[in-house]
């Protein structure tokens, strides 16, 4: 079934539970074409919980009410397996690359398993180059992971992601791992590559600072719940939450190596 919508994703009224237990509690948010939006919240939020459900991996959390429209198609996530379709039109890239790629395989054989999956036999060695460029990539010779950063490992995944010309790219805490110099020059290189092509991006991440520095809107997730979603402007200078409050007021801790008292950031 299909329904007109002016966003290219929206998720209303999503509930999911774990053996019982509700995780995510009446989620609704949208993503423009060709927008940033970051999903901000603590350890034990719901973020990567949210983030299967999109993807249509019901496991652990299950859904027990909403629907999703993608690209205008109407999908009810409780009992509608079409959001794992191949031909979806979005693309997840997992925070530890060393989950996305092979010890043992030189790159280069990689590229080439990925460009495959992603059905682009005839992509040429010009648009290889432009897209490996376009994230501060270089040739990868006969490297094997280990010998690239992990900063070059993370942004070569991405690369993997965007081989398949999503319309959204979804990204769970891209930076956890990359110290913060690495971490803005990794997400500029992206965002720059996603407008310029116009994609959207799903960002999910502990990390306010880095959140309010690129995404267009913001939602803050406590507890399975959306305390706030709004434009990152506003909701930074007014934000109207406790917890919403809290983040925004201690935002830079991470980087000064300071915490948060009572609350599950980390």
């Amino acid at each position: 079934m299909s329904k007109t919508n002016s966003s290219l994703l929206s998720v209303s009224n999503l509930s999911a539970n774990i053996g019982g237990q509700i995780v995510l509690s009446d989620i609704s948010l949208d993503v423009q074409h060709g927008e940033c939006v970051a999903i901000v919240g603590g350890s034990g939020a719901g973020k990567s919980c949210l983030l299967r459900c999109i993807m249509g991996l019901y496991k652990p959390a299950k859904p027990t009410s909403g629907q999703m429209i993608f690209a205008d198609q109407m999908i009810q996530l409780v009992n509608d397996r079409s959001v794992r379709s191949a031909d979806r039109g979005f693309a997840f890239v997992p925070q530890n690359p060393q989950a996305g790629l092979d010890p043992l395989k030189r790159l280069t054989v990689q590229w080439k398993q990925a460009v495959r999956c992603a059905n682009r036999g005839d992509m040429s060695k010009e648009e290889q180059s432009e897209l490996l460029g376009s994230l501060g990539l270089p040739d990868f010779g006969k490297c094997y992971p280990h010998e690239w950063s992990q900063g070059m490992q993370q942004r070569l995944l991405i690369a993997f992601a965007l081989l398949a010309r999503p319309k959204l790219l979804i990204l769970d805490e891209p930076t956890s791992a990359l110290d913060p110099l690495i971490a803005a020059q990794t997400i500029t290189r992206v965002m720059a590559h996603a407008k310029e092509h116009d994609i959207a991006t799903l960002i999910v991440t502990h990390d306010l600072a880095l959140a309010a520095r690129f995404a267009n809107r913001l939602a803050i997730l406590s507890a399975g719940k959306i305390e706030e979603f709004g434009s990152t402007a506003k909701l930074m200078e007014a934000p109207s939450s406790d917890y919403g409050k809290l983040l925004v007021s201690n935002r830079y801790w991470s980087h000064e190596g300071q915490s948060l008292e009572g609350a599950e950031v980390c």
